[in-house]
């Protein structure tokens, strides 16, 4: 592995993919030194963010994205290490319940800041609820940091009371990094459960594996929960060995919690000429729907790989839900023709040199999807191997490489423009070492049928910076059938927020409602001290159509955006729950399964409120419930049992 090492413009190359003609190359060294790669592994104590940006330059708006899209207030963390790193699973989504959640920090005011709160809302986003969930209540002694959540909703449960805040992240005392917590809670606030593990007790089984950092690529799937810490040394530089922890919890119906379960598992990666483990210390992890079937991808040099030169994927797979893992065989990259093209224009030695997973999730058909960075290598020299090239100005090349029926393809998502703020851009605290910055936080979302992908991430406009501090939001669609890419979407420019959206976070999830597509964001605000609050919002009016433009108003939109009904089944009494773009007046028609009008009731809405209608005459059975008015209606099925 090599240091960074910026090398200066080495020549003019043409790049036809990109919006200029020409740009200035410059060769960087592939990197996994233990302070690059673990540079968000900070203790709170001590540790400055950098100035915020002020005096924006002028840019003329976009309006594409104007009035479309606002922000709702989610919750206040005491500091930005709440959403430090963009692997953790910040934001979650579930379809059937409609819950939207945040898992962050308290604000050390209301709660203290070690106290690990799920903030949600039921109402599509235009109100959360920030106080009834603590999934990890801590102590002094354990407290919370870094924290990822999911949602698991038990099979068949439609009524949001019923699913759990699951948590999961590493714990701090006062003396630094101690171990791990996994907590889970009931959305009624019930039901809390807390589990911990110390990085000196546990080991995986009795494999000799430690847990650090548990965090990353948290995901919900049937009935368990999955993420991975780590079992990394290093010798003060570099990573001396590279270790995932897969962390596997069961949900126990008898105790109401989760049941953990962890496994060891190293890469395959060849070392370099100081014998150290040539790769990335930290890969993708995706599970199926049902737990079963799963990936871990690994970027770097494979010694069963066709090119053994440069930083290439490494897939392992499960098939007994991450017990075991088995190293899917090697695969010549370059076949793919969008990757080896890009290779062969701008590689003098026509080779593709992969960055380090962004994001992994798997479609409809089961099959994997990971995104990255690909950059030409620039050397067959032993001892430069991990140079590649990057264009000034310019980021980089985002690609999404996936498998398809009868092997692996790659598409171009799009371009990344600013490079990340670090210690040499504007973001330094005067005085100090000591700096908090973040990349474009690339991710992933899929609809639960898995036909659609959605990319989001920050970038900046390059007329303003060549460093991401004035950051929009972007979101792409890509349709699975037809392997097509939908337009790419400025949400934030030329509205309130233009340019001014950090820390962002994209749900696993994206709802599919029927004529459109609700995509769920979170920002978080820049502080100019680490040690300061940051408030957590949510990005209402993300709503795509079918071929990924976005829906101007949501006033176009159906009533079914504004209104959701709760519980169901129910044993009496159905909640009907307007968000606040549904006010005005309501008649509310039930009917039995001939089609018989059996209940009729109106009702005045003003704002997002919560109307309760009464089913306890009614005998057990299938009723469809219309909720209408001059506008339209929405209707859906209601079991009362």
């Amino acid at each position: 592995m090599r240091k960074v090492l910026l090398l200066g413009a080495a020549m003019l190359v043409s790049f036809g993919i990109m919006a200029q003609n020409a740009a200035d190359f410059k060769l960087i060294g592939a990197s996994n030194s233990y302070k690059q790669v673990d540079k968000n592994q900070k203790n709170d104590v001590g540790v400055k963010q950098t100035t915020t940006p002020v005096n924006k330059p002028s840019q003329v708006a976009k309006t594409r994205a104007a009035g479309a899209i606002d922000k709702t207030y989610i919750g206040t963390s005491a500091n930005v290490f709440s959403v430090l790193v963009s692997e953790s699973a910040g934001l979650s989504a579930n379809e059937e319940t409609g819950i939207i959640m945040m898992t962050h920090r308290q604000d050390g005011t209301t709660l203290p800041s070690y106290t690990i709160q799920s903030s949600f809302s039921v109402d599509g986003g235009f109100s959360f609820n920030n106080s009834s969930v603590v999934v990890y209540p801590g102590s002094d002694a354990l407290r919370g940091r870094y924290p990822s959540g999911v949602i698991y909703n038990p099979a068949g449960n439609t009524t949001p009371t019923n699913a759990f805040a699951v948590a999961a992240g590493p714990m701090s005392n006062s003396g630094g990094w101690i171990g791990g917590f996994f907590a889970s809670e009931k959305f009624d606030g019930t039901l809390n459960n807390v589990k911990t593990s110390l990085y000196t007790t546990d080991t995986a089984g009795g494999v000799g594996q430690l847990n650090q950092f548990p965090r990353y690529y948290m995901q919900a799937r049937g009935n368990k929960v999955f993420l991975y810490g780590n079992d990394n040394a290093d010798n003060g530089t570099d990573y001396t060995q590279i270790k995932t922890t897969v962390n596997i919890g069961t949900f126990n119906t008898s105790t109401n919690s989760y049941d953990w379960v962890r496994v060891g598992h190293t890469p395959d990666y060849l070392t370099d000429g100081a014998g150290l483990p040539d790769g990335y210390a930290t890969p993708g992890f995706v599970m199926s729907e049902d737990g079963t079937t799963g990936y871990i991808i690994y970027i770097g040099r494979d010694g069963l790989a066709t090119d053994q030169l440069t930083f290439q994927p490494m897939i392992y797979k499960t098939t007994d839900g991450g017990l075991h893992w088995v190293k899917e065989p090697a695969f010549n990259w370059t076949t793919i023709t969008t990757i080896q093209n890009f290779a062969t224009e701008h590689s003098p030695v026509s080779r593709p040199m992969f960055s380090y997973v962004k994001d992994v999730t798997l479609d409809g058909d089961g099959r994997l999807h990971f995104t990255n960075f690909i950059h030409p290598a620039w050397s067959d020299n032993p001892d430069s191997l991990g140079y590649y090239g990057v264009f000034n100005g310019i980021k980089g090349m985002i690609f999404d490489t996936y498998q398809t029926a009868s092997g692996w393809s790659a598409v171009i998502v799009d371009t990344v423009w600013a490079k990340d703020p670090d210690k040499t851009s504007t973001l330094i605290d005067p005085g100090t070492t000591e700096y908090v910055a973040w990349d474009e936080r690339f991710q992933m979302s899929r609809t639960v049928d898995g036909s659609k992908i959605i990319y989001a991430w920050m970038d900046t406009d390059p007329t303003l910076s060549e460093v991401n501090v004035y950051p929009d939001i972007y979101v792409k669609m890509f349709d699975v059938a037809t392997a097509t890419l939908g337009p790419k979407i400025n949400l934030t420019a030329g509205t309130d927020y233009d340019a001014m959206n950090y820390w962002m976070y994209l749900a696993d999830i994206t709802f599919d409602k029927g004529s459109y597509y609700q995509v769920h964001i979170s920002t978080s605000t820049l502080q100019t001290n680490s040690n300061n609050p940051v408030d957590h919002e949510y990005i209402t009016g993300v709503y795509l159509d079918e071929t990924g433009n976005l829906i101007a108003s949501v006033n176009n939109l159906s009533l079914d955006a504004a209104i959701s009904m709760y519980p169901n089944p129910t044993s009496g009494e159905l909640n009907i729950s307007f968000n606040n773009i549904a006010a005005g007046n309501y008649n509310v028609s039930v009917y039995n399964t001939i089609g018989s009008l059996v209940l009729n009731q109106n009702m005045n809405v003003n704002g997002a409120v919560i109307r309760t209608i009464n089913l306890n005459d009614l005998p057990n059975g299938i009723y469809m419930v219309q909720v209408s008015n001059e506008n339209g209606s929405t209707t859906k099925k209601v079991i009362k049992n």
